[in-house]
């Protein structure tokens, strides 16, 4: 009975222990963080100019693409290298072997080494030394072309990686000007989220003093609250949406996980630059997507031309000195052949020559492979075309968009006024007693939806001009046009 009460006790014990550890470990799991803090940048806040110029130092795909194009510039040198560099090789050997030899004829072959001089009179297997030593440099300097042919091969390709770097460039900058503008706006719609709950604020006010009065329901004062309240969610949404969008700009710069402030520059207050940017005469042959293409077409037909110049012989100069040694007694016996000959060779000779390779069925695989080339040059012909025909219909699109930009943005400060005076006049209707409290919010909320309208359409004008920038292929006169603007 007694151990039974014990145990009983323990258990209480026991209990208690668990209930009181249980609040603290939910306490300690309450503070710990749901995600990683954000770390700031550390910079100024950016304009557009300097969001442009820090994505093109820092991004790391432009980064990328320098190394990439550094390594082509290398590889030509490194062809060259390769094309005019004689082929040389220094060897040294010692064996041990018998010399048994029979007269006979075989391809060379790994298996079956070579056995020079005269063999022994009989079989026998007992063992010689040999040694060898020398060198020999094979130089073709001569081929009809086809070393300058494969040089003009790897700067093609070079060409090719240069004008993809170009390409990359504008369209990390395109993208980092489209993000900075797309922050400016919510950047604005929280400054007019913010003087929505302001408004809502003072209109709950002025309801909650006429509800004390008597002058108004009760009613009124609990959808007053209700109107702030889905203001002041509009305006959380609001800043998430200006966090989520610093954090897109700060990756399309080269600082992804942190957050980064702008600077609008005065964008916003000069919504229609007089600029000639749409009025340029676009030069589409030298815009980099073009460039990038007729890289590529050039590029199949150096592969085309190295090819053409397959087909030809090929003359190498030959030339080497190498050292013989044996132990193997000659029959003549007018060779020495001291014991030490088998491991430091005596013996010298000199060799040079003239060997012309010529593999002539190799012509049927250079056809074949020239019409393959030339199927692919077709298609990159092609994909050239296509490249005009899109930068040509972005030309029209984005024309058309700075036209249709520039009228909203024209239009937008007489829809914003004639909102502010609507809801004005709303709010005095409800304190005269004329009208109700849904008739000022959706007047408030109009306003508010007026104000967000216009900020787009003003950053719209940007945003256009800068859809006619990537179609001339240069930002320079729309950072400058920001920049007067920014002054």
């Amino acid at each position: 009975m007694f151990n039974r009460r014990r145990r009983i006790v323990f258990a209480l014990f026991a209990l208690v222990y668990l209930f009181r550890a249980v609040p603290v470990q939910a306490a300690s799991e309450a503070t710990l963080p749901l995600r990683p803090p954000i770390g700031t940048s550390g910079l100024s806040p950016l304009s557009l100019a300097g969001v442009v110029e820090l994505a093109r130092r820092n991004f790391p795909r432009i980064l990328e693409q320098e190394a990439e194009y550094r390594a082509s510039q290398r590889n030509i040198s490194l062809r060259r290298v390769k094309e005019y560099l004689p082929h040389s090789m220094l060897s040294y050997q010692d064996v041990a072997a018998t010399h048994n030899r029979l007269t006979q004829t075989v391809f060379s072959s790994s298996v079956l080494p070579t056995t020079p001089g005269p063999g022994p009179e009989r079989v026998q297997m007992n063992a010689d030394a040999f040694s060898a030593m020398g060198f020999i440099v094979d130089w073709d300097p001569v081929d009809f072309g086809l070393h300058r042919a494969r040089i003009d091969k790897a700067r093609a390709e070079s060409n090719v990686s240069g004008a993809q770097l170009k390409l990359t460039v504008l369209e990390v900058m395109v993208q980092a000007a489209n993000r900075f503008l797309e922050a400016l706006v919510m950047r604005e719609q929280v400054a007019v989220a913010q003087a929505n709950v302001q408004r809502f604020r003072d209109f709950s006010l002025v309801v909650h003093a006429q509800v004390r009065a008597g002058l108004k329901p009760g009613a009124d004062a609990s959808l007053a609250d209700s109107q702030l309240a889905n203001a002041e969610n509009d305006l959380i949404r609001a800043r998430l949406n200006d966090e989520l969008a610093r954090a897109s700009l700060a990756y399309a710069v080269g600082l992804g996980g942190e957050m980064v402030d702008i600077n609008e520059g005065g964008l916003l207050s000069v919504p229609q630059p007089t600029t000639s940017i749409a009025a340029i005469e676009p030069q589409y042959r030298a815009h980099p997507l073009t460039l990038k293409r007729q890289a590529l077409v050039d590029n199949e037909r150096a592969s085309l031309k190295v090819l053409q110049k397959e087909y030809y012989p090929r003359l190498r100069w030959l030339g080497g000195v190498n050292l013989r040694g044996s132990t193997f007694k000659t029959n003549r016996g007018d060779v020495p052949a001291s014991d030490l000959s088998g491991v430091f060779p005596s013996v010298p000779n000199w060799n040079v020559g003239l060997m012309i390779d010529f593999p002539f069925l190799e012509i049927f695989r250079i056809a074949a492979e020239k019409k393959v080339v030339g199927e692919r040059i077709a298609a990159s012909d092609q994909a050239l075309s296509l490249a005009l025909q899109d930068l040509k219909t972005e030309e029209v699109k984005a024309q058309a968009t700075y036209r249709a930009s520039r009228a909203l943005a024209a239009n937008m400060p007489i829809q914003v006024q004639a909102a502010g005076l609507a809801a004005r006049q709303a709010q005095a209707r409800y304190e005269a007693g004329l009208g109700t409290v849904a008739q000022v919010a959706e007047a408030n909320q109009i306003l508010a939806d007026s104000r967000v309208k216009e900020a787009v359409a003003n950053v719209g004008v940007w945003k256009s001009l800068l859809m006619v920038s990537f179609v001339r292929g240069d930002l320079g006169p729309l950072l400058k046009t920001a920049a007067a603007v920014g002054k």
